[in-house]
Parts: structure tokens; sequence; C-alpha cells
């Protein structure tokens, strides 16, 4: 991919801290929706709909940003517009927050109350419209040595927030439900404005460079590559969200919430390691540090499945955190490297959606 325009050690850090502000509104979203989503049901009387939103979840992870990537590609190739489909999803996100306040403030008799499974489907959709296009446009803020960089910064914003969980659900309880759409609402739309605002001339002027450039064929091995890498992603992120919880409570039920406590800390690790790693990964061959980083994941799973005991099962997490945290930050640059700018936000949409397929499995099977 050309590097036209960025300097050998240019990092945009301006538009990186906005994206990675972007992220924490995120983060912190799906926190909100995760803690208040059973009480929504179980107060507007939708408990029947649990396992059916769960299914719903996971699909819409899946398909909902490769379709995105597919449209942004689209409209940048047709009309040169790029922050559209981002633009839409921020704000639909921003208005279902707030719908949703107003169904919630008017209670269980509301006449709004039929709505709020629909919202909700809604606001799923919404909230992956963006992600992939956001995504996509890391190759503007960086050269492609320096993206794991990036993404050792992003992952650590990011994993950090899950990481203090119990911190951010005490603040969404504090605020009470209806407050927290609100808030919710208030931090998408305002960290997505931001954003925009500090990376749109960047990434218009970066991308027009691009397609003007002579575009690399992208051959049908690098999207089976990236679904690939994105798969095993998600694998890893599995077992340290949903299966270590899950395990600690079946196998060691005397313990309580241990395993949730054990998650929580493994992705703090996975996130500071891929930090203080992210600038000598930048220095080494991107698909050794991804075999390796696969093998690392891979042994710390088997452990984890093979172990009866806390202190294995604790070590075969740490395992798997190292494997992840690697992984993290060399799976994008990888995708983003092996695509061209016509289709680069459909490969990353193909990536994060892979990512997503066996945490929905695992929180299904697990639920």
């Amino acid at each position: 991919m050309s590097t036209i325009s960025i300097k050998a050690n240019d990092i945009k850090w301006p538009e990186i801290f906005s994206l990675g502000a972007l992220n924490v509104s995120v983060v912190i979203s799906w926190i909100a929706y995760h803690e208040y989503q059973p009480i929504l049901l179980e107060n507007f009387s939708f408990d029947h709909l649990s396992d059916f939103l769960i299914v719903t979840k996971a699909i819409v992870l899946v398909i909902i940003p490769v379709l995105a990537g597919l449209l942004a590609d689209y409209l940048l190739g047709k009309n040169g517009k790029y922050f559209t489909l981002f633009t839409v999803g921020i704000g639909a996100t921003a208005m279902i927050f707030m719908i949703v306040a107003s169904i919630i403030g008017a209670g269980p008799v509301g006449a709004l109350k039929p709505f709020l499974p629909y919202m909700i489907i809604l606001w799923l959709i919404s909230m992956n419209l963006f992600i992939s296009p956001a995504y996509s446009m890391i190759e503007a803020f960086a050269p492609a040595q320096k993206l794991p960089i990036v993404m050792g910064f992003l992952f650590l914003v990011t994993e950090l927030i899950y990481a203090l969980e119990p911190l951010v659900v005490g603040l969404v309880q504090f605020f009470g439900d209806t407050l927290t759409f609100i808030v919710g609402g208030i931090l998408i739309s305002g960290s997505g404005y931001l954003f925009h605002k500090i990376s749109s001339n960047e990434v218009i002027s970066r991308k027009k460079e691009l397609l003007e450039s002579k575009n690399k064929k992208v051959s049908v091995e690098s999207y089976v590559a990236i679904l690939i890498i994105g798969l095993a992603l998600g694998m890893g992120k599995a077992f340290l969200v949903e299966y270590i919880p899950a395990n600690f409570e079946a196998s060691f039920p005397d313990m309580g919430n241990t395993g949730d406590y054990v998650s929580f800390a493994l992705l703090g690790l996975s996130a500071i390691l891929a930090f203080a790693i992210s600038k000598k990964v930048a220095v080494w061959n991107t698909q050794s540090v991804l075999v390796t980083s696969l093998i690392i994941m891979g042994v710390g799973a088997l452990i984890l499945l093979m172990s009866s005991s806390v202190s294995i099962s604790i070590a075969g997490g740490i395992i798997t955190a190292i494997g992840f945290s690697i992984l993290n930050i060399s799976g994008l640059p990888f995708a983003i490297n092996q695509l061209s700018v016509k289709h680069i936000t459909y490969g990353v949409g193909i990536y994060i959606g892979a990512s997503e397929v066996f945490t929905g499995f695992f929180e299904y099977y697990f639920r």
C-alpha cells in the first residue's frame, strides 16, 4: 500500500486519541447495555425474548460490520464520501439511546412499551454501522510499520475499560437506567463528532491520494487469511471473557465470582502487555508474530480446557492473554496491509465480524 504523504515516523496522535475516546464511549455503552438489558426485559415483561436477543446480537455483530464495510467502500468509490455511514451510525445510535430513555421514563404501562425490543435490535445494528469504517481509518493516521503501536494504544484504552467493568457498572447503577441511556447517547454523539472533526480532513485527503494511485489486487487468499486471523482473535477473547468465568463457576463453585475477577485481571494484563511491546512488535516480521501469537494462545486455551485446578486455570488464562495481546496489535495491521484502499473497509469488516463469531457462540452456550 502506498505511503504517500506519511513520513516514516509520523503518527497522527490527535486522530488516534479521538478514536480512543470513541472506543471508550462504545465500551461504556456496551457495558451499560449488558447491565440493563436483563433488567429492562424483566421490568417490561419481555423475559421470553432474552435468548432471541442473544442470538440476534451475535448475528448482528458478525454480519453488520461486513455489510457496513462493503457499503462504505461503495460510497467512497462512487462519490468520494467516506464519513456518510459513520455519521449515520453515530447519529442513529445516539437517537435510539434517547428513545430508549423515553420508553424507560414512561414505564411498563407507557404507550411506547411495544417498541422496546425493536429499539434494542436497531441499537445493536446502529452500534456496528460505524465500527469498521472507524477502524479502517487508522491507515490514514500512521505508516504501515507503525500500525502495531497505534493498535497497542487503542487496545490499552479499550481493554482497560473492560477490565474496570465493575467500576463502570457501579457508575451506571448510580445514574439509574433512564439517565444512563441519556448519558450514553451524549457520549456516543460527542465522541463521534470529535473524531469526525479532528479526522475528516486527514482521512479524506489520504483516501483521495490512494484512490488516485495504483491499487493492488486483493487475492482470495488474503481475505481467507484475514478471516482466519479474525476468528482466532475472537476465540482468544471468548476464552478470556466467556469461558473463564463460566468454567470457574462450574468447576470451583465455592469461589463465588472469582472467575469474573480473574477475567477482568487478564484483560487488564493483556492490555498493558500489548501497549508495552507494541514498539517491538512493529519491527518484527508480521507473519512470524501472528504464528507465534496463535501458538501461544492455542497452548493457553488447551491448558484451560484440560485444567482441573485453580492455579493451572489461571496459568492457562495468563498464557492465553499473552497470545491474545500479541494478536490484537498485529492482526488488524496485517489485515490492512493485505487490502487495497477500494476494499479496505470491507476487509476490516470481515476481520471485525469474524472476531465476534466465537464470542457470540460462547455467550449463548454459557448463558
